[in-house]
């Protein structure tokens, strides 16, 4: 076999008749640097070249779990600037360091095509990440954080407590014999199916025969003159077959309340209970000049209406609020690592095609 020497340096050498050491050396420098060109310029000829592949999947994952979790979690609910400038803005000056890089190769017209989709992947994880974060907060985290700052009661009566008396409440547990008044049930539809049924402790119908109806009304009203204890659910009742479904409220051993949290469903709630006094309680009953009279009331109320998640267990369903929102956290995370790798992919496809190095 004939030895060829390739670099110039080299080929002096050996027509010297011997390569020493130190040159020797410096051949095998010249050497590694051309085999690393070769390398940029085989990787430039290819769509997927395999480092800028691995970082475009990886980065933009870390700065989405990051993003999720300073938007969702406890960081969010106690330090909400601290998650806000940690979250968002941090790295937001990341993806904006990185665009402005794209920017700058592409005017120097040097290859430019890894830092493009860098800076797109990380650009999509900050938003994707920021959303789900916030859907999950809404959703999970905001609900847990406020039922452990709020107060629990126990053994509260329907039928003798007003609700105004326990609006800081967070865990509840009814007196014996408390149940959900199912045939009750009032429901509002909007974009969903919003269901309102009033806990009570006793018979809310007057049973006790005609004389007795003719002379107290159809309707039994509690002693504290108002129904302000409420079951809620989404789209778990019927109005018109009197079901209701929502929570426990088919376990006949409950007999405990979460408090309801989410701010953007509660109006709804409310007007369902608007619809309930409405029908139970016509316009030409208890007007002003009735009550002027001192007529006996004979429509129920909801004066201070606070609702609740019927369940077994309060502690327990509180808990599992907490491991819903991280269950989701996790599962979310996941999705977005599948996700981004293939976007990565199209990216560096797509601008290989259009000739982007």
């Amino acid at each position: 076999h004939t030895f060829s020497c390739g670099p110039p340096r080299a080929r002096a050498l050996c027509r010297g008749g011997a390569l020493e050491g130190g040159a020797m050396d410096a051949m095998f420098h010249e050497a590694k640097l051309e085999m690393r060109e070769l390398l940029r310029k085989r990787e430039s000829r290819t769509p997927w070249p395999p480092v800028a592949l691995l970082v475009a999947s990886s980065a933009p994952v870390a700065q989405f779990a990051w993003v999720y979790y300073c938007c969702y979690s406890g960081l969010r609910y106690y330090h909400p600037y601290t998650a806000a400038t940690l979250g968002i803005a941090l790295p937001a000056a990341i993806c904006a360091a990185m665009t402005l890089l794209a920017r700058q190769r592409l005017r120097d017209a040097a290859p430019a095509r890894v830092a493009v989709v860098l800076a797109a992947v990380l650009w999509v994880a900050l938003a994707l990440g920021a959303l789900a974060g916030e859907v999950n907060f809404r959703e999970y985290t905001m609900s847990f954080f406020r039922v452990q700052d709020l107060a629990a009661y126990t053994n509260i009566d329907p039928s003798l407590d007003k609700g105004q008396s326990y609006m800081d409440a967070g865990q509840v547990y009814f007196r014996e014999g408390s149940r959900v008044a199912a045939e009750q049930v009032s429901v509002f539809r909007s974009d969903g199916v919003y269901c309102a049924a009033p806990i009570l402790n006793n018979e809310f119908v007057n049973q006790d025969g005609e004389d007795q109806v003719e002379q107290d009304g159809p309707l039994k009203i509690t002693k504290a003159q108002t129904v302000d204890f409420w079951a809620v659910g989404t789209g778990c009742c019927d109005e018109e077959t009197k079901t209701f479904t929502c929570g426990a409220v088919p376990h006949p051993g409950a007999r405990a309340g979460v408090r309801f949290m989410r701010d953007d469903i509660r109006p709804f709630f409310a007007l369902a209970v608007q619809q309930w006094t409405a029908r139970m309680c016509p316009l030409d009953d208890n007007t002003g000049e009735g009550r002027a009279k001192a007529a006996p009331l004979v429509c129920p109320m909801a004066r201070h209406p606070l609702f609740f998640h019927w369940v077994e267990d309060p502690l327990e369903e509180v808990d599992n609020v907490f491991l819903d929102g991280r269950h989701l956290y996790s599962k979310q995370v996941l999705a977005f690592f599948f996700g981004n790798a293939l976007l990565a992919a199209l990216l560096h496809f797509a601008l290989f095609e259009l000739g982007l190095k």
